[in-house]
């Protein structure tokens, strides 16, 4: 029972150490997931839905220093500032959303895939 015991002390540490050395990895995953719930909502409701799921990870991806960098303090304060860009694209499109706007609210987070692409090249 022991030995079960440290294996699983063990595991554990290695796996939130794998977590911890992946930055926000979680974050930006689950980032993409509410993007592609943006384009498949059918109400206004939904894509607010979406929005503040997707906010509440923007938010903490944020905070959290991409391993990519290296601990670099400079290019986390660049990232951050790419990090608020998107975030301010879905706090707009979200009001747009509570407007009862759907259309418009789609059409304004469309620009997201192009600054994913733009920091992902600066910062992944």
């Amino acid at each position: 029972m022991n030995k079960f015991k440290q294996t699983l002390a063990v595991a554990m540490f290695a796996f939130s150490s794998v977590a911890l050395a992946n930055g926000v990895m979680m974050e930006m995953f689950q980032m993409n997931k509410h993007m592609g719930a943006f384009n498949r909502a059918q109400t206004a409701e939904e894509f607010q839905e979406s929005a503040k799921q997707f906010l509440v990870q923007a938010e903490k991806a944020k905070n959290t220093m991409p391993a990519s960098l290296g601990g670099d303090q400079e290019l986390f304060k660049g990232y951050q500032a790419g990090m608020q860009e998107v975030i301010d694209e879905v706090k707009k499109a979200e009001e747009l959303a509570k407007q009862d706007k759907l259309e418009e609210a789609k059409m304004a987070v469309s620009r997201l895939n192009g600054l994913k692409k733009k920091y992902h090249s600066e910062y992944k």
